[in-house]
């Protein structure tokens, strides 16, 4: 049981890793970060001075950069990639009662494998900014924007301008500085709603921005993630490409890891679903993300005959840590 719990942690941080950061931070900043994964052998920058402690920045703040990415409604496919039907966001937050019926998460997975996420910016669906958690004798719930800055506040999290100029970028001496930073009418807002740059608070700033070059997100967020996403692989013990302690995993084994695709476990875990995109938190699209069967060579399966007693425990080589 530890040990298929040690290989399921293994391969969430790979997928991690090699789907979903990349597509959220573009390739330059997973660069400037170390974030690109080794191809083969062992990661060897394991430092244990780093604290592996979540910043409040990141965790009421700049990873909750998802919330403007939500849809108005959640769609069902069918397993042959056809449309089904649709039900509003707010109908179906804290209400898992579908996932009850005979095929519908599969229909639920095809769907969030088909439907495009709304774009990255100050703009948030009201199925959660006027319905979140909307009783059902209620005409409006609760808004999660206004709950994303009241944390941060609560948190004592500093403004939007601090941060901006703790990742490098020059500080808001006026709301005319952002303009280029975030949209016009963002500025405009702005201006009407707090007295001084310093005021924005962080999660609305980090929104706001327009997303760097091949990334989702803007600047202060990219940083903001990239940097705690560096400290999660730099100084965790049992970061799956480290070397030289128990926990490590064989060459052999680590290799099995580097093949497993998140269209994989879908095809793993999924009762009827037969084909599925090779990379699924993108749309398909027939020449550069094909759909292909659960079978097909391409979405190799997790060979664990590697983990085969018999085999042996792996020699221990001991990492010189970086002082």
């Amino acid at each position: 049981m530890q040990e298929a719990r040690h290989i399921l942690a293994a391969i969430t941080q790979h997928i991690t890793y090699n789907e979903f950061l990349p597509m959220v931070l573009g390739k330059e900043v997973m660069q400037k970060y170390n974030l690109i994964l080794e191809k083969h052998g062992y990661f060897k920058g394991y430092d244990p001075k780093i604290d592996l402690s979540m910043s409040d920045d990141f965790v009421t703040s700049a990873f909750r950069f998802g919330h403007s990415l939500l849809p108005a409604t959640i769609e069902r496919w069918s397993p042959g990639n056809k449309y089904i039907s649709s039900q509003r966001l707010s109908k179906m937050l804290r209400k898992p009662y579908d996932l009850y019926k005979a095929g519908w998460c599969d229909q639920y997975i095809m769907g969030l494998i088909n439907q495009v996420a709304q774009a990255m910016d100050d703009a948030v669906t009201q199925e959660v900014t006027n319905h979140l958690f909307e009783e059902p004798d209620k005409r409006w719930g609760m808004d999660l924007a206004a709950i994303n800055m009241q944390r941060g506040r609560e948190h004592g999290v500093n403004s939007y301008n601090e941060y901006r100029a703790f990742c490098g970028l020059p500080r808001a001496h006026v709301f005319e500085d952002l303009l280029g930073t975030m949209s016009n009418i963002t500025v405009a807002r702005y201006k009407e709603i707090y007295r001084h740059p310093d005021d924005i608070d962080l999660w609305s700033g980090g929104v706001s921005e327009r997303p760097l070059p091949g990334s989702m997100i803007g600047p202060t967020f990219s940083c903001l993630i990239g940097l705690t996403f560096k400290e999660l692989r730099f100084g965790d013990r049992f970061w799956y490409e480290n070397q030289g302690f128990p926990s490590q995993f064989t060459p052999d084994q680590l290799e099995e890891i580097r093949k497993v695709k998140l269209s994989r476990v879908i095809c793993d875990n999924s009762d009827d679903i037969k084909t599925v995109q090779v990379y699924a938190m993108v749309l398909p699209d027939h020449e550069i993300n094909p759909r292909v069967p659960c079978n097909a060579g391409i979405l190799p399966r997790l060979d664990l005959s590697k983990w085969r007693d018999s085999q042996g425990p792996s020699p221990i080589v001991r990492p010189h840590p970086h002082f």
